[in-house]
């Protein structure tokens, strides 16, 4: 076809190649010929000029040559507005930047296919790009030299402060208060459309008799009311994790030269930024005063202090209730012990000898054992154990004590009886 045909001329010599003035002209200027270009009626009825196809294949030919695609497709977006072609409806121009919407899906480098196969993606680059630059062509080509601009650098800034507003989206939403964090959900659009203009609104001078728009330098000079609004003031900074930072442009400014240099209080961080529009007046509530901000920052920094040290009073309180637990011993019910408590009260012990004597300085520890029993019997009595020697009873079931039974010793060829208890009244007997 003619795309094909026209990318396929390109032969790489030098006095082949383009710059992006010639190419971005080429694409918005009607080609000078005598007799090629036809006159169509529009629905309007009025006539117009319309490009021919040998301008068509000169427009791919130039991109081509030219070499960068994201480079033309840069400038065209940057020039489809500054053309002066004849578009009462705005038909033509919502036609050209669908074209280069479209074209612009083709640079990301997110899809599939750029990320897989780098080949195929530039080779759909250089087919689509150069189409959408000779549908621009066919769309808004004028006949008298185009006022065009070559420079991309308004798109770089652009991206810049879009990368810096999304920095400071986060930045908020990283200093908000855990509570107030679980509740913003929707991502940055969320933010910057609901959460920032309604935090803003709340941090407002406000009206009325809790309005703080006094510029006083103290606390003490504000009524009541005020004062209330002060705090809640100072608990909103605290939940959105801002504050006021005082802002010094230093003597720029020519009124404020005689007294001193000019200084502002501002939010940090500057979320107010995401608000502000350009050309647009600010009809919205009152601004608190710079006097006033320094001491809600003041308010807000002694908060966090006080914030801090209630945390650090709750973790010490916590790790002293936890050591309190494992020294104490938990209680063990009676049913389920292994045995019958004892009910009868634990029995004193002696109170050890202090004497000089040579018991007491033996460093071989004979009576390490028995101490260590005394202790184990005392902490048992604490608890309702009873840990005096108990009586053994006979394994047979029969109740009587171990001591009392006699065994005998089957061998074979001595006694044929069966092994059985013997108790000694029965010998006796």
């Amino acid at each position: 076809s003619t795309l094909i045909n026209a990318l396929d001329k390109s032969t790489g010599l030098k006095d082949m190649q383009g710059d992006v003035a010639g190419t971005v002209a080429t694409v918005f200027r009607k080609k000078k010929s005598s007799g090629k270009n036809k006159r169509q009626k529009t629905a309007t009825g009025a006539s117009s000029l319309v490009a021919s196809d040998n301008a068509v294949d000169f427009v791919l030919e130039s991109v081509n040559h030219f070499g960068d695609n994201s480079k033309t497709l840069d400038c065209l977006f940057m020039n489809v507005n500054r053309v002066s072609y004849v578009d009462p409806t705005l038909d033509r121009c919502s036609v050209a930047f669908e074209w280069l919407s479209e074209a612009d899906t083709f640079r990301s480098h997110k899809s599939n296919v750029a990320m897989n196969n780098s080949a195929e993606h530039h080779s759909m680059q250089k087919f689509y790009i150069p189409t959408a630059a000779a549908a621009i062509h066919v769309l808004c080509c004028v006949e008298t030299k185009p006022d065009l601009t070559f420079s991309t650098r308004p798109l770089s800034d652009m991206n810049y402060q879009n990368q810096a507003n999304v920095s400071l989206v986060q930045r908020f939403v990283e200093g908000l208060a855990p509570r107030a964090r679980s509740g913003v959900g929707g991502g940055t659009n969320n933010v910057v459309a609901d959460v920032i203009p309604y935090s803003l609104w709340l941090l407002s001078a406000g009206d009325g008799k809790h309005s703080l728009s006094k510029p006083v330098s103290s606390v003490e000079m504000l009524s009541v009311e005020e004062k209330v609004a002060f705090s809640a003031h100072v608990a909103t900074l605290r939940a959105l994790g801002l504050t006021y930072i005082k802002e010094d442009f230093g003597f720029n400014n020519a009124r404020n030269f005689d007294n001193g240099p000019n200084e502002n209080v501002r939010l940090e961080p500057e979320i107010d930024k995401l608000v502000k529009f350009e050309g647009i007046d600010n009809t919205g509530r009152k601004q608190v005063p710079a006097l006033l901000k320094e001491l809600l920052a003041h308010g807000a920094t002694v908060a966090a202090l006080r914030e801090r040290e209630l945390e650090a009073k709750e973790a010490q309180d916590a790790s002293e209730k936890v050591a309190f637990k494992k020294d104490v011993p938990k209680e063990v019910s009676p049913s389920k012990l292994p045995f019958k408590a004892s009910t009868t009260p634990a029995k004193s012990l002696p109170k050890p000898k202090t004497g000089n004597n040579s018991a007491a300085k033996n460093f071989l520890g004979k009576r390490a054992a028995k101490a260590k029993e005394a202790k184990s019997a005392k902490r048992a009595a604490r608890v309702g154990f009873d840990r005096s020697k108990k009586t053994k009873f006979a394994n047979t079931g029969s109740g009587v004590e171990l001591a009392k039974v006699i065994r005998f010793k089957y061998q074979k060829g001595f006694s044929q009886a069966v092994r059985a208890p013997c108790p000694l009244e029965d010998l006796i007997n």
